[in-house]
């Protein structure tokens, strides 16, 4: 009887289901201080992820790459990814991916104007017949979405965030769209920038370009990504991601989570 205990002990070991096991996501993601990128401990949404994997004992290995790139890697179904943070909806389902059922963080854009030109809106029609500066790939919000569709203003994509507001600073487009927390982030290091070289001083124009939106993580269609992404709605239900992302946000020294 002792014999055939131990031997069922053993079986139930065996057999367990692999996704108890303590497993590694990997993601990639891109520059986009604060919520991703290389800041510590990743970023606010990183913090976030690692928070939420961490309710059942996951961790997560995060790789930075330029975002088409981010994307593009992540949803190799047969590489080491099982996807890519930050996403909006319009992102992932332009990749192709699977969105996270829970939002992860949220974000909010405005324009980013020179000082001695501001952009002085009420509705989306005032904006007709500007040059908006945006990042190539990025899902640019419905304002400036239906705009464009309308033939209305005219998009120049630059590769990052960083490259969209020098090109606003040296002149070349009328206005830029950034994320709000993240202009915050970037404003200092863009004021030191102007010393000296004739680079126009920026600021953000009050109106915001429509209310917060939710962040998603986005995954492949691997069988290994869809256990991440049921656990990552596990662990989301028993952290408060928006007041995690919050108090990281304000160790930085923002002034607030404006994006929320």
């Amino acid at each position: 009887m002792r014999r055939l205990r131990s031997l069922m002990v053993l079986c139930g070991v065996l057999l367990a289901p692999a996704a108890a096991r303590a497993e590694e996501w990997s993601f990639t993601t891109l520059e986009w201080p604060p919520f991703s990128g290389s800041l510590p401990q990743g970023g606010a949404i990183t913090t976030v992820l690692r928070a939420a994997f961490g309710t059942q004992g996951h961790s997560v290995r995060i790789t930075i790459l330029p975002w088409k790139r981010a994307v593009a890697a992540a949803m190799q179904a047969d590489g080491p990814h099982v996807g890519f943070f930050t996403a909006t909806a319009v992102e992932c389902s332009a990749a192709g991916g699977i969105l996270s059922d829970q939002p992860i963080g949220h974000f909010r854009y405005a324009l980013a104007q020179r000082q001695e030109l501001p952009v002085r809106w009420n509705t989306p029609a005032d904006l007709d017949g500007l040059l908006i500066g945006v990042v190539d790939g990025y899902d640019n919000g419905p304002i400036i979405g239906d705009l464009l569709r309308q033939g209305r203003i005219r998009l120049d994509a630059a590769p990052t965030d960083a490259a969209n507001l020098r090109k606003l600073q040296a002149g070349r487009t009328d206005a830029a769209v950034v994320e709000i927390s993240q202009y915050a982030y970037l404003k200092q290091g863009l004021e030191r920038a102007n010393i000296g070289k004739g680079m126009s001083a920026l600021t953000l124009n009050e109106r915001p370009l429509g209310p917060p939106q939710p962040l998603h993580a986005c995954f492949n269609g691997s069988q290994r990504a869809m256990l991440a992404r049921t656990s990552l709605m596990r662990g989301l239900e028993q952290i408060d991601s928006q007041a995690l992302a919050q108090r990281y946000v304000e160790s930085l020294g923002l002034d607030g989570v404006v994006s929320n």
